[in-house]
């Protein structure tokens, strides 16, 4: 494959590159460095590594939305982002075959930095930060409208269903039990009765990252956190980025991530009790994506059971959970 991404390559000018390979996991994604000028890119090849991380947004049309909301951060923040590299003929989007199928591949300028780390959240500050840096893209978001729903994925009410079939797989495969399941299932149902209840001025909705994990927080040599990889945005609800910024935090800090986001004002008790709802459904979230990686499965068995005993069911007994995780 090395020398597919090498003639690919040709079509970005990079005629001397260094090719190495950072991680398979929704894409392939390498580090390229072209040593003819010094300069480091990042080539993502859009070819999951099971079937459960593919989607709507691996397709041409969703690519391409990614790729210009990435021009317009560029353009419209002051957010270091990964900026799309066009090639000789001005397009964004290259293709090869792969064993037979046609795989898409994009080129971004590579950003300076280090993954975050835990002990780089230790300080109040730090997670003031984060929550107020998640407004601030949210508040973004709100100028941008150009993509059409059916080019990304909906982290809506309904992404629900689609969980629990591929959470539902972990029966079939032995990794957890018919009760584990059922306490997800429950869990799930908690949760959307929640959504329903809430007023939708509460709960807001709206373009989101969908990723906010450690392994896409990015701290530059200047001490700068900048997020990456926007590959599975699209359009949920606000406070699951919110969540999911929160569950990086160690928990004696976590609640500065919430009043990051709101500013200071004071959060209500409904608010945290939707992000916790969201908290387990970004845990869930992960169980469905990598259900079918073998390689994940002994995590898997060791793990869910112990995620139902000690999350889902105290949230099904309507006890706080936002720092239990």
């Amino acid at each position: 494959m090395v020398d597919q991404i090498q003639e690919l390559l040709l079509q970005y000018g990079i005629v001397n590159p260094e090719v190495v390979l950072i991680r398979h996991n929704e894409n392939r994604t390498y580090q390229i460095n072209d040593s003819s000028n010094g300069s480091v890119y990042l080539l993502r090849v859009h070819d999951p590594v099971t079937i459960n991380l593919a989607g709507v947004q691996h397709t041409k049309e969703g690519l391409e939305s990614e790729l210009r909301m990435l021009d317009a951060i560029a353009q419209g923040t002051d957010f270091a982002v990964q900026k799309p590299v066009a090639n000789l003929n001005g397009n964004h989007l290259a293709e090869f075959k792969l064993d037979g199928r046609t795989v898409y591949c994009s080129v971004l300028h590579w950003i300076e930095g280090r993954n975050m780390t835990k002990e780089d959240f230790s300080s109040s500050e730090i997670a003031y930060r984060l929550g107020a840096q998640v407004a601030k893209l949210h508040a973004f978001f709100d100028t941008y409208d150009k993509f059409l729903p059916a080019e990304r994925p909906d982290y809506g009410i309904r992404r629900t269903e689609k969980m629990l079939t591929q959470i539902r797989r972990g029966v079939d495969l032995k990794l957890f039990s018919e009760e584990n399941f059922a306490t997800v299932e429950k869990t799930l149902t908690l949760i959307v009765s929640r959504l329903k209840t809430v007023p939708p001025e509460t709960l807001k909705q709206g373009i989101i990252h969908a990723d906010l994990n450690m392994s896409n927080l990015l701290m530059t040599p200047m001490g700068k956190t900048v997020f990456i990889d926007y590959g599975l945005f699209g359009f949920g609800y606000r406070l699951f980025d919110v969540a999911m910024m929160a569950l990086n935090v160690p928990r004696e800090i976590r609640e500065q991530v919430i009043i990051g986001y709101y500013g200071q004002q004071q959060s209500s008790e409904e608010i945290y009790s939707v992000i916790e709802g969201f908290m387990l459904s970004a845990v869930f979230g992960y169980y469905a994506f990598v259900m079918e990686n073998e390689a994940v499965h002994p995590w898997i068995r060791e793990r869910m059971p112990q995620l139902c005993a000690a999350r889902c069911v105290p949230f099904l007994n309507h006890e706080r959970i936002f720092d239990r995780f």
